[in-house]
């Protein structure tokens, strides 16, 4: 009886902290793309540049606010009038640069996971953590063609508070005090 109440408690607090962590981010806006999101946050961008050939930079900034978030992102070429007309040249998250040159990039947070003909597709693979407050996303490049576009997106998930990782690790020993051990057999051992 002891071991069941103290798998149930070990539930119970596991329960309890997957509903703590689902509380704390939130995303107020993406520039040029107003959204306001709730975790676990999502918000796409884009931009359609018309002024090449020639070179582009473009600045989407977004909010979070709450508690701090873990990020992952993608950023990929769109097909405009049937071709990519779109190199990147550089992706940076905040501070974090990533340098194009060739089509291979350095540095920074994204990688390259797809290429031409297909959509040229850049993403983050292992999430970024984010302090709440301002953050942005730049994007620059060449412009092969009169006109290219490009549309991304960022996910945002919560951050677990360290009390709700004290909790979940609470259950999880608990459920391991209710599991049956078994004894080893003593060998006899001949002299």
């Amino acid at each position: 009886m002891r071991k069941f109440l103290l798998a149930a408690a070990g539930a119970m607090a596991l329960a309890g902290a997957a509903t703590t962590a689902n509380a704390a981010t939130t995303v107020t806006s993406i520039t040029p793309t107003p959204a306001v999101l709730t975790p676990p946050a999502s918000a796409a961008f884009s931009s359609v540049i018309t002024s090449g050939p020639g070179t582009f930079s473009d600045s989407f900034t977004f909010t979070i606010l709450g508690s701090p978030g873990v990020l992952d992102s993608q950023i990929s070429t769109l097909l405009l009038n049937g071709s990519q007309n779109i190199d990147f040249t550089s992706l940076a998250l905040d501070s974090m640069v990533t340098t194009i040159v060739g089509g291979v990039g350095s540095g920074g947070v994204f990688v390259k996971t797809s290429t031409d003909p297909a959509p040229e597709t850049w993403a983050i693979l292992n999430p970024v953590f984010l302090t709440t407050g301002t953050h942005t996303i730049n994007v620059a490049g060449n412009l092969i063609g009169p006109n290219g576009s490009y549309g991304g997106t960022i996910n945002i998930q919560p951050v677990p508070e360290a009390k709700t990782w004290a909790v979940m690790l609470l259950g999880v020993g608990a459920m391991g005090l209710a599991i049956p051990r078994r004894r080893k057999p003593v060998l006899a051992q001949i002299a």
